[in-house]
């Protein structure tokens, strides 16, 4: 079974929630020419296949910083959970007015929270070649805590519960 934040987010399914506040994720890895079915970020991968199984998944990126790349990750994603039917979805945030510079994942499965915090953003540099820091546990006050945060910050961004 695969451990760290995969692993964390292979534990969602029917009835389960995933909520990911992240500075930025990249559609796909790889190179210029990748797409993401040539060169999919496994992150969103998972985050995908946890609404697949019937987890909702809620996805907030920063909109302060953001390029237009994490605009294009929230765009396709949105455009996947609506031809797919999931209950996913995506949206840029700026809740503190100075950038959402937060990288968290919360996994509720089976009525038990886990947390995932850290440094660790959402590309392939960071995730291979960086420096970076996550810390993981379950913690049930914890995930409430964090979640209700996230639910906040979500219904600033314009979403609904």
């Amino acid at each position: 079974a695969e451990g760290g934040l995969l692993g964390m987010v292979a534990r969602a399914g029917p009835g389960d929630t995933v909520l990911v506040q992240q500075l930025y994720e990249r559609v796909n890895w790889g190179g210029a020419a990748a797409t993401p079915e040539t060169a999919p970020n496994p992150r969103l991968l998972a985050y995908i296949q946890a609404a697949r199984r019937g987890a909702t998944v809620r996805i907030m990126l920063d909109s302060f910083f953001d390029p237009g790349a994490n605009a294009q990750t929230a765009a396709w994603l949105n455009l996947l959970a609506q031809a797919e039917q999931l209950d996913l979805a995506a949206r840029l945030a700026n809740p503190a007015g100075r950038g959402l510079h937060n990288k968290m994942v919360l996994v509720q499965a089976g009525g038990i929270g886990w947390v995932h915090v850290g440094s660790l953003n959402g590309s392939e540099a960071s995730a291979k070649i960086n420096r970076e820091l996550a810390l993981q546990g379950q913690s049930d006050d914890v995930y409430n805590y964090l979640a209700a945060a996230f639910w906040q910050d979500w219904l600033l961004a314009g979403g609904s519960r």
